[in-house]
């Protein structure tokens, strides 16, 4: 499994022709697909940095308050933060990292986020929305900053 560290971008949900839950993985290499949903790598991820994804919640609602769809801290040394874009139990939740979010801007019946490297992605959510989870994400990382440096 490729890792996820503080290159990725996004993580972004597909499904195989049988019907099963794959993810696109944005890096700085390009885009990856990998068996599993973005939860599902996510949850890996955070265990991976010493946590599962519940536990990163929790302590992301202490900061945030009990908010739905809470940001996560995937790595809080690299100030890695992924944002749901809907329900994270939805199997349709991409998961965005907020440092790489430039702009997100209307398009069709979502939005299509910029990331400062020129790429983008379209969600299913307004551009409204990915400002208010970049915002939150804001928030989570200078709380958390603030605690360890």
């Amino acid at each position: 499994m490729t890792e996820l560290t503080n290159e990725t971008r996004a993580l972004i949900p597909v499904f195989n022709e049988y019907g099963e839950a794959e993810t696109l993985v944005y890096q700085s290499g390009g885009v990856e697909r990998l068996k599993g949903s973005p939860l599902y790598l996510l949850e890996s991820a955070c265990l991976y940095y010493g946590s599962s994804i519940q536990g990163r919640i929790e302590a992301a609602r202490n900061v945030l308050g009990p908010h739905r769809k809470t940001p996560v801290i995937m790595d809080w040394h690299a100030d890695v933060i992924f944002f749901p874009t809907i329900a994270k139990e939805s199997p349709d939740c991409a998961w965005i990292n907020f440092s790489h979010v430039r702009k997100a801007d209307k398009s069709g019946k979502g939005s299509r986020i910029l990331f400062y490297s020129g790429e983008s992605v379209e969600v299913p959510v307004s551009d409204h929305t990915v400002y208010r989870q970049k915002q939150r994400s804001i928030e989570l990382s200078y709380s958390f900053q603030k605690r360890f440096h």
